[in-house]
Formats: structure tokens, C-alpha cells, sequence
């Protein structure tokens, strides 16, 4: 028996949904940075910068080009913060959640329907042992 067939078999599995939410968002013309930022701020409304660097998986280091690219699409506004003039905050524009407002929820429906080749009980299973695994690989 291959002793490392689990790390495979999750591998295997995480680049074929990553490639199926890369290519469901592409129809969209965004990449996955930009729909997890639209995302964030579509579900927040508004949020500082640190907010959506906390939120989204994009490194800290790409964030400041894909703002921009979001700001000049028109889908989002970065206005220096009231509270604290050293930080900016992010909103979506009338056109991002326009664009959100249809968007998401034909993503969210596409993602469930490779989901749902698994019940309720094998989601919750799983979900655990994701958990479970990407906690013990912390301690190492």
C-alpha cells in the first residue's frame, strides 16, 4: 500500500476543484483574487484593506495590484479611512454589486453541485478531517 496515497488523493482533489472555481470564475472575467475580494466586500459591504487581506487567501503582496485592477474595472472604491487617515477602506460600486448580485449566486449553485456528490453526513465528515489535518500540520 502506498503510504502517502491520502496526501495524493487530496492533492488530486484540491487542483481539480481549484482549476473548476478558477474556470467557473473566469466566465465572469475575474480571477479568483478579484472574486474573493468582490466576494468579501459584497458580503460585508465595507471593509479596510487589512480587512480583505484577513478575509481573502491572496498573499498581502499581490492585494495592492488587485485592488487596483478592481478599482479600474469599476467594480470597487478605495477612500482613505475617516477614523484613521494612514488606512483606506474598500466598497463595492453600483456596478460591483450589480455584478455580485448575479454573479454569485450562479458560482455559489456550481461549487454545490460538485459538492453534492457527497451527503450531508460524508460534507460534515469531511470537513472535520480537513480540520483535523490542517491543525495537526501546524504543530509541525
Amino acid at each position: 500500500m502506498n503510504e502517502l496515497k491520502t496526501i495524493t488523493v487530496l492533492f488530486r482533489a484540491y487542483n481539480s476543484l481549484e482549476k473548476a472555481v478558477r474556470d467557473d470564475i473566469a466566465k465572469y472575467g475575474l480571477n479568483t483574487s478579484e472574486f474573493g475580494v468582490l466576494e468579501a466586500l459584497y458580503h460585508k459591504e465595507r471593509l479596510s484593506v487589512k480587512g480583505v487581506i484577513d478575509k481573502v487567501l491572496t498573499p498581502n503582496s499581490s492585494m495592492s495590484y488587485v485592488i487596483e485592477n478592481l478599482v479600474n474595472k469599476g467594480y470597487i472604491i478605495k477612500k482613505q479611512s475617516e477614523k484613521d487617515k494612514r488606512s483606506f477602506v474598500l466598497e463595492l460600486t453600483l456596478a460591483g454589486r450589480e455584478l455580485m448580485a448575479v454573479i454569485f449566486p450562479l458560482h455559489k449553485q456550481n461549487i454545490r453541485d460538485i459538492l453534492n456528490v457527497l451527503d450531508k453526513e460524508e460534507e460534515i465528515a469531511l470537513q472535520k478531517a480537513l480540520v483535523k489535518i490542517g491543525k495537526s500540520s501546524l504543530k509541525k
